[in-house]
């Protein structure tokens, strides 16, 4: 540029530019993941908290009148609990673990085993039991739903199995089960050997805070397509409590 001209308007027009690059490299755009929005994922209910996270339930119900259990989640669809509870007659623990399988964003199937040891009683309870030990099985298998954020119901079937351990020993060794007498008896088979029942069961949980959660468990005790009897009690398991995840 010779001394005197004036700048040409397509300098002037190539200084805007220049300053307006360097303005948006001084501010660049944010992200694309930025300004994405995701709708939070639902929890998964007061039986599996994340991997590697301990959990605590008490709860009352029937036959339990206090009931509690501690656990630990293995992985997010593995979780496993010991437990210990009280009914009117006799005291009992074990372990409780459970299994999920997802099938949908909102939904999955969920398998959960109770397996309960009962030692020897002084009273008959479920099942008519004498004063002997025994031991007993629970699996249900259930469709668990999400409903929204907060609220899991779930559904399903299984049985209740039911052995004395001494009638257990005696089919080990081959012989011919010898229960011992209750009640006043004199006829030494007269003592709980065993039983099987069917159940129809279903399940809720609400999460009341970030880490806790309400639950209730429910189980018709059946004997085919009719409430069993013969079970110590009404054939109902019930059971309302309160979860807390650390």
């Amino acid at each position: 540029m010779q001394r005197g001209m004036h700048p040409t308007p397509f300098a002037a027009c190539l200084v805007v530019l220049l300053v307006a690059a360097s303005t948006a490299r001084a501010d660049p755009a944010p992200p694309l993941d930025a300004t994405r929005v995701d709708s939070p994922r639902p929890s998964k209910g007061d039986l599996f908290p994340a991997a590697g996270h301990a959990s605590a339930s008490a709860a009352t119900g029937l036959p339990f009148l206090a009931i509690g259990e501690v656990g630990i989640a293995i992985t997010d669809g593995i979780a496993i609990g010991a437990v210990g509870g009280i009914t009117p007659s006799v005291l009992t623990a074990g372990i409780r673990p459970r299994f999920r399988v997802a099938t949908s964003r909102n939904t999955s199937l969920v398998f959960i085993v109770p397996m309960l040891y009962y030692p020897r009683a002084s009273a008959p309870g479920p099942g008519n039991i004498g004063s002997t030990t025994w031991v007993l099985a629970r699996p249900e298998l259930f469709f668990d739903g999400a409903l929204g954020e907060r609220w899991h119901v779930g559904g399903g079937m299984g049985f209740i199995a039911a052995a004395s351990t001494l009638a257990v020993g005696q089919f080990l060794e081959g012989r011919e089960f010898a229960m011992p007498a209750y009640n006043g008896s004199t006829e030494t088979k007269r003592g709980f050997a065993g039983g099987i029942w069917n159940t129809i069961a279903t399940r809720a949980s609400f999460r009341t805070g970030e880490a806790s959660h309400l639950f209730f468990e429910g189980s018709l005790v059946m004997k085919g397509v009719v409430p069993a009897d013969g079970v110590g009690g009404p054939p109902i398991v019930v059971t309302l409590g309160m979860q807390h995840t650390f």
